[in-house]
């Protein structure tokens, strides 16, 4: 669309009064690279194209969205958004500022990887565990591609025009010994184009992978209890994630949903916490260069030392909170309006040694490897599955167990981190919420809970 054609939706949206506007338009192309029964199996390409338009009053919204980019049925659309503000009349000369571009810099883009190239690290992956493990019944591995161009377009001039790409490697590992069925999942992806193999071993971590799968053949029922429980880097962090991050969103703190509403700079975790969301840094699977409302993604501390510093804000909850936005409003696509969103979620590293955790432990359980879960964003209750887990007794750790799960408070969780150390790791993976599902890192270092409900089989 020509720009003019921008501003004629625009003027016609906020032609009865509304406070802002907005015109969302996105071009996208998805490839998944489907490598199972030891072939490549599929190949699925998706495009898709589209316009949003927000109309907004006093930080409430109106939102549709169309495939059909004819400049009449636009004109139809954002007229019939601004009668939802009134039926008067208003004066409206909206004009756009010179297009401005921020993209994204990509080494090797998809369609510069060659086919016969995915193929063989596919092929070669699953040779190699096909061999290493008789246990292996079956192999699902997969290259995923997604590029995304779009221009946003709004009543206060802004007119800019950017992208996002990603890649990511998907395996799951079955395994089966007489009646015992197991399996275990590997992702790991970039906002980034092929380069992203660069600083990931595919073969190591799968060959770890595989082992897990096959070692969780042989794992123990265990009974359970309040115990204290030692969380393992990377995607442990899923925990924060759900439990205290979408509690920090706007979406749910300004309409006081959240058990984090109304606590700024009042301390709710031990000093040992410091929360931080991050859409800026190079490359990383939730990172941007932009937001999806055109403002330069940032560097947000949530919570310093125990203290809650920051909620994550965007347009319509800085009005109703009456605090800045920060650069944290995300939706999946055209088809939804953007929210408040994490990005890159982590938890500061510490000083703490991983085996001084363990020690000071009589029985208690390490979280190797968090799995899905619920959350209550009101109440902060969560119960999580935990995926590979091991008993711990008189400060060693020891059996494989099955069955564990994690339930608990947000609330309560943040006041019982115990000790932080300082291997850091960010982990990939999507997130569902009120505009969408978007990619989202989580991370965290290797930290002890001093007591958590952990359930199990017995």
């Amino acid at each position: 669309m020509q720009k003019k054609e921008y501003e004629k939706i625009l003027n016609t949206a906020m032609s009865t009064g509304a406070d802002f506007a907005e015109v969302y338009y996105e071009k996208s192309k998805s490839k998944v690279y489907s490598f199972n029964d030891s072939k490549l199996d599929t190949i699925k390409t998706s495009n898709t194209k589209g316009i949003g338009i927000r109309v907004m009053k006093n930080g409430a919204y109106y939102y549709s969205s169309t495939n059909n980019l004819d400049i009449n049925n636009l004109c139809s659309i954002a007229k019939k958004l601004a009668k939802n503000i009134s039926n008067i009349p208003h004066k409206t000369s909206i004009k756009l500022n010179e297009l401005l571009t921020k993209k994204n810099k990509i080494k090797i883009e998809h369609n510069q990887f060659p086919t016969s190239k995915k193929k063989e690290i596919l092929k070669n992956i699953d040779k190699l565990l096909r061999e290493k493990y008789k246990e292996i019944s079956q192999l699902s591995l997969s290259f995923n591609e997604n590029d995304k161009d779009f221009v946003l377009a709004n009543s206060d001039g802004l007119y800019i025009q950017s992208n996002s790409i990603h890649t990511r490697f998907t395996g799951t590992i079955y395994t089966k010994k007489e009646d015992v069925k197991e399996e275990q999942f590997l992702a790991y992806g970039k906002a980034s184009g092929y380069e992203f193999l660069d600083d990931f071993n595919i073969e190591e971590k799968m060959l770890e992978t595989a082992k897990l799968a096959v070692d969780k053949l042989d794992a123990i029922d265990f009974k359970g209890g309040e115990l204290p429980v030692i969380i393992s880097h990377g995607f442990g962090a899923v925990i924060f994630h759900e439990a205290c991050g979408h509690g920090l969103e706007a979406t749910s703190v300004a309409p006081n949903l959240s058990i984090f509403s109304n606590l700024l700079n009042k301390k709710i975790g031990t000093e040992k916490v410091t929360l931080i969301d991050d859409g800026t840094i190079d490359n990383m699977w939730g990172s941007n260069i932009i937001d999806d409302e055109g403002n330069q993604t940032k560097k947000t501390i949530l919570i310093e030392k125990g203290i809650l510093k920051n909620y994550l804000i965007d347009k319509c909850g800085s009005i109703k909170m009456n605090l800045p936005a920060n650069g944290c409003s995300r939706r999946q696509s055209y088809d939804y309006a953007p929210t408040s969103r994490m990005s890159n979620t982590y938890l500061a590293p510490g000083n703490d040694k991983i085996e001084d955790m363990i020690k000071t432990i009589k029985l208690g359980v390490y979280c190797k490897k968090l799995s899905g879960g619920t959350v209550n964003p009101a109440t902060g209750d969560f119960n999580f599955a935990v995926d590979v887990a091991y008993l711990i007794e008189n400060g060693k750790i020891s059996k494989l167990l099955k069955g564990v799960t994690l339930i608990g408070n947000g609330k309560d969780i943040l006041n019982n981190v115990e000790m932080v150390s300082n291997d850091l790791e960010l982990s990939d993976g999507y997130c569902g919420s009120k505009s969408g599902f978007i990619p989202v890192t989580i991370g965290q270092p290797t930290i002890k809970i001093s007591k958590i409900l952990v359930g199990g089989k017995e």
